[in-house]
């Protein structure tokens, strides 16, 4: 076998190495969307991804590592997830940005509420969590018209806005607010940031 032969044979491997990592991960998410992060095991990611336990554990060395890294992939992939990208959220069409927050708390329910948990009792998911949060925020920030940011706390309204919208967001989820109130509140929100935001 040529050196040429075995750079491609090495690609390849890598390749597959790489693809087979990503499956893993998305069946970790798939399961975390149904059964939450605490009730699923190792193995059922495992037999979601149709792979077996050993080839999990020889990618990820336990489950914490496998949240940590899904919760990475999640969070590069919010865009593809929400249907809608943070650069757009706070563009000319606020309506579908919120149902865009709408959709990752409803769809992410078990998960978002496992997370919210464990950002207050693991430091590491506390540190992803806050590091995505910061970038994300940061880029909807970059991409504001610069009147916007030229005025004064803009960076903290944005802060104060996307709080507003995640309040909304955690009483349509857990629907604990009747429709009419539900509705007057979703209304109010979406008042209330573009008011922030212009």
């Amino acid at each position: 076998m040529d050196i040429k032969q075995r750079i491609t044979n090495s690609e390849l491997v890598q390749k597959r190495a790489i693809e087979t990592r990503e499956k893993i991960i998305i069946s970790a998410l798939e399961m975390y969307a149904k059964k939450g992060y605490n009730k699923t095991t190792v193995d059922e990611i495992a037999k979601n991804a149709g792979l077996s336990v050993g080839i999990a554990y020889r990618y990820f060395k336990n489950k914490k590592a496998l949240l940590l890294s899904a919760l990475e992939y999640g969070f590069s992939k919010i865009s593809e997830l929400s249907g809608t990208s943070p650069t757009d959220l706070f563009g000319k069409d606020l309506e579908n940005a919120l149902k865009a927050f709408e959709k990752i708390h409803t769809d992410y329910k078990d998960l978002h509420e496992e997370l919210e948990g464990l950002r207050h009792t693991d430091e590491d998911v506390r540190k992803l969590y806050n590091d995505f949060t910061q970038k994300a925020i940061q880029e909807v920030y970059d991409k504001l018209p610069e009147e916007l940011k030229n005025r004064p706390h803009s960076f903290e309204n944005l802060h104060i806005a996307i709080g507003i919208m995640e309040d909304y967001c955690h009483h349509y989820m857990y629907k604990d607010l009747s429709d009419d109130e539900l509705k007057y509140m979703r209304a109010r929100t979406v008042d209330l940031t573009e008011y922030l935001l212009n």
